[in-house]
């Protein structure tokens, strides 16, 4: 079945071929084979969205999703210290 799957962040070079800088349009059924295909590291923990929603690496795909795939993300608004 057909998805959009999207990479973010260090994540976006992974992406196979045929790419548009941070999304491609795959045959996909389950979001853990996607992230072994890729070969995105194991030891980098993966914050997974389907369709929107928060979902597990265990989720199955539907015609028609949407996966994103982040990295962990720091930094923020930096505080200015008082005077």
């Amino acid at each position: 079945m057909k998805v959009k799957l999207k990479l973010f962040a260090t994540f976006r070079e992974y992406l196979p071929e045929g790419n548009d800088g941070h999304s491609i349009m795959l045959e996909l059924s389950k979001v853990e084979s996607v992230l072994e295909q890729l070969h995105l590291p194991q030891d980098i923990p993966k914050i997974i969205l389907i369709n929107g929603l928060q979902k597990t690496a265990s989720e199955a795909l539907n015609e028609g999703d949407t996966l994103s795939v982040f990295p962990p993300i720091a930094g923020g608004c930096k505080q200015r210290k008082r005077t």
